[in-house]
């Protein structure tokens, strides 16, 4: 069952849901937008092995960021061109994180789906790429994917960048994902790079 506008403001209400910071007027007929947080995250490897820790950058931005696709490049001066020209703080191209500002704690028997605004897919920006899935008992911030794939996009700090689907399960999970031993990203409380290679060191 996926939760109404209604649900949602039942299940905030009565804190069996927390979203923090909480606004009202982001509550659609059946999903609640997040916002985009000031934190980004760009790998630094030639190739990603995924059994190594990925080399990766993290940086803040005041206001906004300029996403470009992987074939736009970029030189030092294409850089500082469309800073000054667009006012932007950061110009990157290709995939990058990025961070809901949004911490959202769900109980045993509340999963969510992260979706991308409609309006973002117009121009062709994509900021979720396969991880859209929020296990019951997750809690933390929402990791995005971030990806332009026609023209560079600016994007701003606080916008409303997607949206957050919740839907209700038959029986309460009997272990959340935040008590799971194998999870890796419970309580993240920033943008977090990949982990998997926990996941694969630990095989034989």
């Amino acid at each position: 069952m996926i939760l109404s506008d209604k649900d949602i403001f039942e299940y905030v209400e009565s804190n069996k849901l927390l979203i923090e910071p909480f606004n009202r007027d982001f509550v659609g007929p059946c999903s609640y937008d997040v916002t985009l947080g000031d934190e980004f995250i760009v790998y630094n490897d030639e190739v990603y092995d995924l059994k190594e820790k990925l080399k990766h950058e993290k940086f803040k931005i005041e206001n906004s960021i300029m996403v470009c696709p992987l074939y736009h490049k970029l030189d030092d001066d294409t850089i500082k061109y469309y800073k000054k020209k667009y006012k932007v703080d950061a110009v990157i191209s290709g995939g990058l994180l990025g961070t809901t500002n949004e911490y959202v704690k769900l109980p045993n028997d509340i999963c969510a789906q992260y979706q991308g605004r409609s309006s973002f897919g117009r121009v062709f920006l994509q900021s979720h790429q396969t991880a859209g899935w929020i296990d019951a008992g997750f809690m933390g911030k929402i990791t995005l994917e971030i990806v332009a794939y026609d023209k560079p996009v600016i994007l701003y700090k606080n916008q409303r960048i997607g949206q957050l689907i919740f839907s209700k399960t038959n029986t309460p999970a009997s272990v959340g994902y935040c008590d799971r031993r194998s999870s890796k990203y419970g309580g993240q409380d920033s943008v977090m790079p990949s982990l998997i290679c926990k996941e694969l060191n630990s095989l034989k």
